[in-house]
C-alpha cells in the first residue's frame, strides 16, 4: 500500500509539473503573433517604491521598449508578460480548490449511496442463508448416520444471527463512524483556525472568484532580476502542488470511505472463516487508517495555523523587511508572495534570506501536515494487527492450558541398589543440543535470540559450522525454507506455520527496537529492501582482505623467505638477459621480438612481489603488449630455465642454495603469473583471525564430502568426477569477480554464493572468513580431483602392463600362460603405486616366470 501511495503521489507530481511547463511553453510559443512587449498597467513605468532604489544603483525606468532595447542591462522596463498572468491565474485557482475542499461537507447517506449498500447487503443476505442452509443439511445428516460433525447448533446459530445483525446495521456503524471523524475534523479547524491557511497571496484583499480575472499579469524585462522571477514562479508552482495534494488527499480520503461502505457487509461473511478472516482484519485496519487521517490532518492544520499567527518559532530577522536595506533579491513580477503574517509589497516580497526562508519552512509545515497522518496511522495499525494476534496467541495458550490440566509427574522407578566400588569419571564433555520450542508467542519472547537463531539453523560462528551445514542436504533445505518463511510468513503451507513465522518476525522486530544487534542483523538479512541487502553487501565486500604479492605464495610454497624468493626472481632475470641465445629461443617461440622480450623480463622483475593478478596487467600496460603475447614470454622463460641447466647453476650459485630450490621457485611462481585465474585461491591469504585448526578441518571436511558423500546428480551432472569439476570452476569463477576490482563483478560473485551469503550476513562473519572458506572449498576439491586422476594414471599403467604380458606369451602354451597371468595381476593396487617407477626388473622377471613354466610342460 505505501508503495502505492508513493506511486501515486510522484505521478501527480509529474503530471503538475508538466502541465504548469507546459502551460507557459503555450503561452510563449504555440501564439506566434509578433508583438514588441507592452507597457503594463497602461503605461505605468515602474512600482513608485522601488524608482528610489533603481536611482542609487544607477539604473533607471523606462517607458517604451525602444529606450529599453538601448540598455538592457541598466533599464528596468515592466511589460505584460503571458507566462505570469497564467501562474498568478493558476494561484487563484488552486487557492480556491482547497477552500472549495475544506469548506463544502460531503452527503454521507445520500439515497445513490445508500443504493449501492442495499446491493451489497441483499447479497450478503444470500451468503449467510446459504451458509445456514448448508450447516442445517450437514447437521440433519450427521445426527441420521451417527457421524461426529463436530460442530455445535447454538454457537453456529448464534453467530448466524450476529452476522444477520451486522450486515443490518453495517451502513450505520459506518456512516457513524464517518460522521464522528468529520465533527472532529471540524472541530480542530474552527477551533485552532486552519481554514484561514490558504490566503497567503490574492489579487485583492478579500478571497473571492472575481480575484482569477483580476490577476495582474507584468514582468521587469531586466537582464539582472531573471533569476529572481524564475524562483518565484518556480515556488508559486510548489505552492499550487502542494494545495492541490492537499485537496486530493481529503477527497481520495472521502471516496475510499465511500467504497468501504459499500462492502461493508461481506465482513460479516469473511470473519466467520479461519481461512479468509485475514482479509476482513485488513479491510478493518485500512478503513479506520483512512477514518482517522481526516481528524489528524485536521489537528495538524489547525496546530499550523496557530504556530503561523503567533509567528514561526526559528530566530528570524523581520527589521529589514519592506525597508530599502532588505531589497536584496529583486521584485521580478507583479505577483507578490511571503510567508504567515507578512505585510507584503514591492519591498516584501521575499526579497533576502530571513523572509524567503520563512516561505520555504512554511510550505515543509503544509508538507508534513500531509504526510504525517498517514504514516503515524500506518505505523498503528500494524502493531495493532501485531497486537491483536499477540493477544489471541496469549488466549489459546491459556485454554490449552486449561483444557489439557497440569502435567502429571512423570513416574519414578525403583531405586536400584549401590554396591560399593570405585566412582566413575567422564572424561569426555557430551554436547546434547536441545530444541527449543517456538510455537506460542510466549515461549518466543522467553527464548533468547541466540537460541532462536538456533533453532532456526541460522547459527553459525566458525567456518566449521558453515561447511557442516552445507555438507547436509537436509539441514540446506530446512534452512532455506525457514529463511523464506521468515522473509514472507504467509508462503508458509499452514496456518499454524504461518502464525509462528509472523510471532518470531514481529519478535525480532520488537527486539530490533531495543538495540538487539542480532534481532536487527537477521531482519534486516531476511528483508525484502534493496537498500538494506545492499548495505550488507557492501559490509561483506568492504571486509574482504588484500590478495597476497606472489613472492610471498612462493616463499610459503618452497619454504624460503620472502626477501630470497625476490632474489632469485631477479637473479634469473639478469641471467636470461645476459644471454643473448636464451632470449632468441624466447622471442622464436613467442613470436615476439628480442627486445619485447627484454622488456617483458625487465617489467616481470619490477612486479614479481604484487599479487599474481596484477603482474600481468602491469607487465601489459608498460610494455604496450597483448595478454596472450605477455603470457607466452613468461611461459617460454619458464621453459627456458628448465631446459638450461647451466643458467640454473649460475643463478644457485650466486644466490647460494640448491639448483633444487631454484627449480622450485620457477615452478610455483609460473603457474601464479600466467595463469592467476586459475590458481586464485593461492592468493588468498589466511587472517591472524581464522585458526590453522579451522581452516585444516573445513578441508577435511570437504575432502571427505567430495569422496564419499552423496553425489547431486541432476540432468548433465551424472557421476563424482563430473560434480567435482563443475565445482572447482564455479568456486573459481566466484572467488575472481570477489576479488574483482568491478563492482559488478563482485555483486554477482555474492549472488553465486547462494543460500550461505545470509549465514554469514546473519552471524556477522566478514569478507575474509568467506574467501578463506571458498580457499579451503576449492583446494579440497582439487586434492579429490588429484587423486582420481592418480587412480587413473595407475589404471591405465596396470592396464598396458597386462597387455604387454599377453603379448610376450607363446601362442602354442595361451591356457598355461593365461594362468600364469591371473597370478600377476592378482597384485594390489598399493604395492604398483609404490613400484611405477621400476616396471623393467618386473617385466623381466616376469619373462623368466613364464619361460619356467614353458621348460616345465
Amino acid at each position: 500500500m505505501r508503495k502505492i501511495i508513493f506511486i501515486i503521489f510522484i505521478t501527480f507530481i509529474t503530471i503538475i509539473t508538466v502541465i504548469n511547463i507546459s502551460t507557459a511553453v503555450w503561452a510563449k510559443e504555440s501564439i506566434k503573433v509578433e508583438l514588441d512587449p507592452t507597457p503594463c498597467q497602461g503605461g505605468v513605468d515602474c512600482p513608485a517604491s522601488i524608482k528610489s532604489i533603481y536611482q542609487s544603483r544607477g539604473e533607471t525606468c523606462v517607458a517604451t521598449f525602444d529606450e529599453f532595447k538601448q540598455n538592457p542591462a541598466q533599464s528596468h522596463f515592466w511589460a505584460e508578460d503571458p507566462e505570469v498572468k497564467i501562474q498568478g491565474q493558476s494561484n487563484e485557482r488552486a487557492r480556491q480548490f482547497i477552500s472549495w475542499v475544506l469548506n463544502k461537507n460531503a452527503i454521507d447517506d445520500h439515497p445513490t449511496i445508500k443504493s449501492v449498500w442495499n446491493t451489497t447487503r441483499n447479497i450478503s443476505y444470500f451468503f449467510v442463508v446459504l451458509l445456514a442452509a448448508i450447516l442445517g443439511i450437514g447437521f440433519i445428516i450427521s445426527q441420521r448416520t451417527s457421524f461426529d460433525f463436530k460442530i455445535k447448533i447454538w454457537p453456529s446459530v448464534l453467530k448466524i444471527a450476529g452476522a444477520l445483525f451486522f450486515i443490518t446495521f453495517s451502513a450505520a456503524i459506518v456512516l457513524f463512524l464517518i460522521q464522528l471523524s468529520e465533527i472532529m475534523m471540524k472541530f480542530f479547524m474552527e477551533n485552532l483556525g486552519g481554514k484561514d491557511l490558504f490566503n497567503i497571496y490574492f489579487a485583492s484583499s478579500t478571497s473571492q472568484e472575481s480575484n482569477y480575472l483580476q490577476t495582474p499579469g507584468c514582468r521587469d524585462l531586466n537582464f539582472g532580476v531573471q533569476e529572481a522571477a524564475q524562483t518565484e514562479l518556480f515556488m508559486m508552482k510548489l505552492t499550487n502542488i502542494t494545495y492541490y495534494l492537499m485537496g486530493v488527499m481529503i477527497l481520495l480520503r472521502k471516496i475510499i470511505l465511500w467504497f468501504l461502505l459499500f462492502i461493508s457487509p461481506f465482513l460479516a461473511i469473511l470473519l466467520p472463516f479461519v481461512f479468509i478472516r485475514n482479509i476482513g482484519w485488513v479491510w478493518i485496519g485500512v478503513f479506520f487508517q483512512w477514518l482517522f487521517y481526516g481528524p489528524l490532518f485536521a489537528l495538524f492544520l489547525g496546530g499550523l495555523a496557530r504556530i503561523w499567527r503567533e509567528g514561526i518559532p526559528f530566530i528570524f530577522d523581520f527589521q529589514r523587511a519592506g525597508n530599502p536595506d532588505g531589497y536584496i533579491y529583486p521584485t521580478a513580477i507583479s505577483i507578490l508572495y511571503g510567508g504567515p503574517a507578512q505585510s507584503l509589497s514591492v519591498l516584501n516580497n521575499g526579497n533576502y534570506i530571513d523572509t524567503f526562508v520563512e516561505y520555504v519552512i512554511t510550505l515543509l509545515m503544509l508538507w508534513v501536515a500531509i504526510f504525517l497522518p498517514w504514516l503515524l496511522l500506518r505505523i498503528f495499525r500494524d502493531y495493532c494487527c501485531d497486537g491483536i494476534n499477540a493477544m489471541k496467541n496469549i488466549l489459546l495458550s491459556l485454554y490449552d492450558q486449561k483444557r489439557n490440566g497440569p502435567t502429571p509427574p512423570s513416574p519414578t522407578s525403583p531405586s536400584t541398589p549401590s554396591s560399593f566400588g570405585a566412582k566413575l569419571k567422564m572424561t569426555e564433555e557430551m554436547n546434547i543440543p536441545v530444541k527449543v520450542k517456538l510455537e506460542t508467542l510466549e515461549e518466543i519472547k522467553k527464548t533468547k535470540t541466540e537460541e532462536i537463531t538456533k533453532s532456526l539453523n541460522l547459527s553459525a560462528t566458525k567456518l566449521t559450522d558453515i561447511a557442516r551445514i552445507e555438507t547436509n542436504k537436509q539441514t540446506q533445505q530446512t534452512i532455506r525454507q525457514n529463511m523464506d518463511y521468515l522473509s514472507n510468513p504467509t508462503k508458509a503451507q499452514t496456518p499454524v506455520e504461518r502464525q509462528k513465522y509472523m510471532n518470531i518476525r514481529t519478535e525480532l522486530f520488537n527486539r530490533a527496537i531495543k538495540e538487539d544487534t542480532l534481532a536487527k542483523q537477521i531482519l534486516s538479512t531476511t528483508s525484502a529492501s534493496t537498500v538494506e541487502r545492499m548495505q550488507n553487501r557492501e559490509k561483506i565486500l568492504q571486509t574482504t582482505l588484500k590478495l597476497t604479492p606472489v613472492t610471498q605464495v612462493v616463499s610459503y610454497k618452497v619454504k624460503l623467505p620472502t626477501e630470497k624468493v625476490s632474489s632469485i626472481t631477479a637473479s634469473l632475470a639478469d641471467t636470461i638477459t645476459s644471454q643473448t641465445n636464451v632470449v632468441n629461443s624466447i622471442a622464436q617461440n613467442a613470436h615476439v621480438s628480442t627486445s619485447q622480450v627484454q622488456t617483458v623480463i625487465a617489467s616481470y622483475k619490477q612486479n614479481s612481489q604484487k599479487p599474481s593478478t596484477q603482474v600481468i596487467q602491469n607487465i601489459t600496460q608498460e610494455t604496450g603488449l597483448q595478454k596472450e603475447q605477455v603470457v607466452k614470454v613468461v611461459k617460454q622463460m619458464a621453459e627456458a630455465i628448465s631446459q638450461n641447466k647451466e643458467l640454473v647453476k649460475q643463478v644457485a650459485q650466486k644466490e647460494q642454495i640448491t639448483e633444487d630450490q631454484v627449480e622450485k621457485v620457477v615452478q610455483a611462481q609460473t603457474p601464479l603469473i600466467a595463469e592467476p585465474e586459475m590458481n586464485i585461491e593461492q592468493t588468498v591469504a589466511i587472517p591472524s583471525t581464522i585458526s590453522i585448526e579451522d581452516y585444516e578441518e573445513v578441508k577435511k571436511m570437504w575432502i571427505q564430502q567430495y569422496e564419499k558423500g552423496e553425489v547431486p546428480v541432476t540432468e548433465n551432472l551424472t557421476n563424482r568426477e563430473q560434480w567435482i569439476d563443475q565445482d572447482i570452476v564455479f568456486i573459481t569463477n566466484t572467488l575472481n569477480k570477489l576479488i574483482s576490482d568491478n563492482p559488478e563483478l563482485k555483486n554477482q560473485g555474492l549472488d553465486e554464493i547462494g543460500y550461505i551469503l545470509p549465514i554469514f550476513m546473519i552471524n556477522n562473519l566478514k569478507g575474509d572468513e568467506l574467501l578463506v572458506y571458498l580457499k579451503a572449498k576449492l583446494e579440497a576439491a582439487k586434492t579429490v580431483q588429484g587423486q582420481i586422476d592418480k587412480e587413473k594414471e595407475i589404471t591405465e599403467k596396470l592396464q598396458s602392463k597386462a597387455e604387454e604380458v599377453l603379448v610376450d606369451v607363446p601362442l602354442a602354451k595361451k591356457e598355461e600362460a593365461s594362468k600364469t597371468m591371473t597370478m600377476a595381476e592378482e597384485l594390489k593396487i598399493d604395492e604398483e603405486k609404490d613400484k611405477l617407477k621400476e616396471p623393467e626388473p618386473k617385466k623381466e622377471e616376469e619373462k623368466t616366470n613364464n619361460n619356467q613354466t614353458d621348460n616345465s610342460s
